[in-house]
């Protein structure tokens, strides 16, 4: 999988020349950005400001977003022509998208490895030694559970659960702190994504059969 063809930031404002952090928009005269022609994408990471890296500072990335959003939000922009009230629907529908990526853990790291041109789900659907047999067991001990109402049982096995995810976690974010260069690093960060959402799945069945 390549990685997508992304818009870099402009450097200064087109209209007023100053310097600007963010692609979407001018903090100082409100101007917008043109909207990325077709088969562009703005990089999530460029468009607040921030390095492409696993590790931010989520209260830097909400400040960032809200700020973004009153520039470029459609009833500021309301009393332009319709071209510029188009505009910035597009630009606050991608600046939403964006934050919703990055403000996710795992959509965070699946956003890198698309950048690092890795493997899609749809390409990789691999998955770590052991772990379906695994995610089968702790299901049917599951419903064993939830049929005997045995609740200390099912309590045992949402802790085992939610340990198993997390450490599939720390180990995304492991990958992702080192160099997605690596093909390897790239096909193992694939295994653990993917392997993410079994837990997921399997915690939010836990959680169900326990309320």
């Amino acid at each position: 999988m390549s990685a997508p063809e992304t818009s870099s930031p402009a450097v200064v404002c087109s209209q007023c020349s100053t310097p600007m952090y963010s692609p979407l928009c001018c903090a100082s005269c409100g101007a917008l950005n043109p909207v990325p022609p077709e088969g562009l994408h703005f990089n999530y990471f460029e468009l607040f400001g921030l390095p492409a890296a696993y590790d931010l500072d989520a209260a830097v990335l909400h400040r960032r977003y809200l700020a973004l959003s009153r520039g470029v939000h459609p009833d500021i922009h309301g009393g332009g022509s319709d071209d510029q009230r188009r505009q910035a629907l597009a630009l606050s529908a991608e600046l939403n998208r964006a934050y919703e990526t990055l403000r996710d853990p795992v959509a965070r790291a699946e956003y890198l490895l698309m950048l690092a041109g890795g493997p899609s789900p749809a390409e990789d659907k691999s998955v770590p030694p052991r772990l379906l047999g695994e995610v089968m067991t702790l299901r049917e001990e599951l419903e064993e559970a939830e049929g005997s109402k045995d609740a200390e049982a099912m309590e045992r096995l949402r802790q085992t659960i939610a340990t198993r995810r997390q450490a599939t976690m720390d180990e995304i974010a492991n990958l992702c702190r080192s160099t997605t260069r690596d093909e390897a690093i790239r096909r193992q960060l694939r295994k653990q994504l993917n392997a993410v959402k079994y837990w997921n799945s399997l915690l939010e069945k836990a959680q169900t059969t326990a309320a």
